[in-house]
């Protein structure tokens, strides 16, 4: 790994240009540095500061992706469109609050515009304010020209309300369903759509027209943007047969210590966002996220595979790999402040988890385990954003579940006592024992009252987002066991 100090002589262009080659060489630190060059001062950049915030952010330079885009909001105030890549840069990184804000003065300034106001009802959904959410949800609609553009108002708004019989909702978007275009924007939309009226249809209970819309949204998206099973199967393999205890002792060993960190891991929909909820209740951690910071971070190692990682070892020795986590604990700073422990859920960590050890050696990690039946069903009727291109499909989803077995039990076996595994229902069937296991197991002092989690006022960007600020319930366990029969395609896969 290079470590550069750029020279001052260059001018906030020539950074640009030498943090974009850095970033193509997977020299995350010297971007990073060119880029926070860049922005010390007003450069005429104009509409290129999006693009420089843009890369900042994807390299995990937060303070200097948020002053970008700033500036970029700045070029032309009375364009709508970089200051809601402002405000969108600001939720990514945490700054939820400060989003709505930008949303809100949008729709004051500019009241017509419709995609400031479904931008403030996500923002409000984050927050937990779900009643003004809704009222900017529909305002938007009433207000957007392009019916492909109401179909993702339409699908906020219906996973934050609950439909009954003769609701109107599910008539006005049926009435959109007709509307739609033809092409990739409207078949996206249509995906969109088909995952609201799935929820509305779940709601009354017509389980086979949920399903059916579930599954016709799902169809869609697996065409647009396609998953490839084997390349995911063979990189679990690789890390299960190449990741072994004889393998970790050859690695140069990491001095940097450091307990800030809790991993949690697990699927999507498996109690994740509730271990996390619990844990950022306790007074001594500061928050959690899905962040997908340690990837950035391991930018060098060019891949995550036991064979990447050796190669990387031969050729930096401990110095990098103690350079990988020193980019990690600097962007939880950048994101959460120095203070506190942090929740870090981010999907995909079981892929390297054996590395974040390395890496991290005090850190602590927990693995939440549920029924497959319950997390495969949660999984395919949500419409996730980005990252989990494998719940298009039944069948991928049942190889991907059989991968994260794999290897649940492989790093349960590599690294013992600091993987602590959580079942989801005995969790929830007896909370408060479990409770002081995790506390225990994190290094973090008693407190009373953790299971009152749900009190704890902070912003949520999962799709567990109306879970976790409820009290403990138990009736949704069983509710996947009414689209049993539905998921045979799933089960077939999965138990191989």
């Amino acid at each position: 790994m290079l470590n550069i100090r750029p020279t001052l002589s260059l001018t906030p262009a020539d950074h640009v240009n030498a943090a974009l080659a850095a970033f193509q060489r997977r020299d995350r630190d010297a971007a990073a540095a060119h880029l926070a060059h860049a922005v010390k001062t007003d450069g005429d950049f104009g509409a290129k500061w999006g693009a420089v915030s843009r890369l900042a952010s994807t390299i995990g330079a937060i303070s200097v992706a948020l002053t970008a885009a700033e500036r970029y909001a700045r070029v032309n105030p009375a364009d709508p469109g970089p200051r809601l890549a402002f405000g969108q840069m600001l939720a990514l990184h945490g700054r939820v609050q400060a989003a709505c804000d930008v949303g809100r003065a949008l729709t004051i300034e500019q009241p017509k515009n419709s995609a400031g106001w479904h931008f403030l009802g996500t923002c409000l959904a984050q927050i937990g304010d779900t009643e003004a959410s809704n009222a900017a949800l529909r305002h938007a609609m009433s207000l957007h020209t392009d019916a492909s553009a109401m179909a993702w108002s339409w699908q906020a708004l219906a996973e934050s309300k609950s439909f009954a019989e003769g609701d109107p909702d599910l008539q006005s978007m049926l009435d959109l369903l007709r509307q739609l275009p033809s092409g990739p924007a409207g078949e996206e939309a249509r995906s969109v759509l088909k995952y609201a009226l799935g929820k509305a249809w779940d709601d009354l209970g017509d389980i086979d027209r949920a399903f059916a819309a579930y599954s016709e949204g799902a169809a869609v998206m697996q065409r647009l943007r396609g998953y490839k099973a084997a390349d995911t199967d063979a990189f679990v393999e690789q890390v299960i047969q190449g990741w072994t205890p004889d393998f970790a002792s050859r690695l140069p060993a990491v001095e940097a210590r450091s307990k800030r960190p809790i991993f949690v891991f697990g699927l999507p929909r498996s109690g994740t966002t509730l271990i996390e909820q619990i844990l950022v209740s306790h007074a001594d951690v500061a928050d959690g996220a899905e962040i997908n910071y340690f990837s950035t971070a391991a930018m060098p190692i060019q891949g995550f595979t036991p064979a990447a990682v050796a190669t990387f070892a031969a050729s930096q020795g401990a110095a990098g790999f103690e350079a990988i986590g020193r980019a990690y604990l600097t962007m939880l700073d950048e994101r959460f402040g120095s203070a506190g422990r942090i929740v870090d859920k981010t999907l995909n960590h079981s892929r390297y988890l054996g590395l974040i050890r390395h890496v991290l050696p005090d850190a602590r990690f927990i693995w939440l385990k549920r029924s497959p039946g319950a997390v495969a069903w949660s999984c395919f009727r949500t419409r996730f954003s980005q990252g989990v291109d494998w719940s298009w499909s039944q069948e991928d989803m049942g190889r991907y579940f059989r991968g994260e077995d794999r290897l649940r039990e492989h790093w349960a076996d590599q690294l013992g006592d600091s993987v602590l595994t959580v079942p989801y229902d005995e969790l929830v069937g007896d909370i408060e024992p479990w409770i002081d296991r995790i506390i225990h197991h994190v290094g973090l002092p008693p407190q009373a009252g953790l299971s009152d989690f749900h009190k704890t006022k902070r912003a949520v960007t999962t799709a567990s987002f109306a879970q976790v600020r409820k009290p403990l319930y138990t009736s949704s366990r069983e509710a996947w066991r009414r689209y049993e029969s539905h998921l045979e395609p799933f089960f077939k896969a999965y138990q191989g």
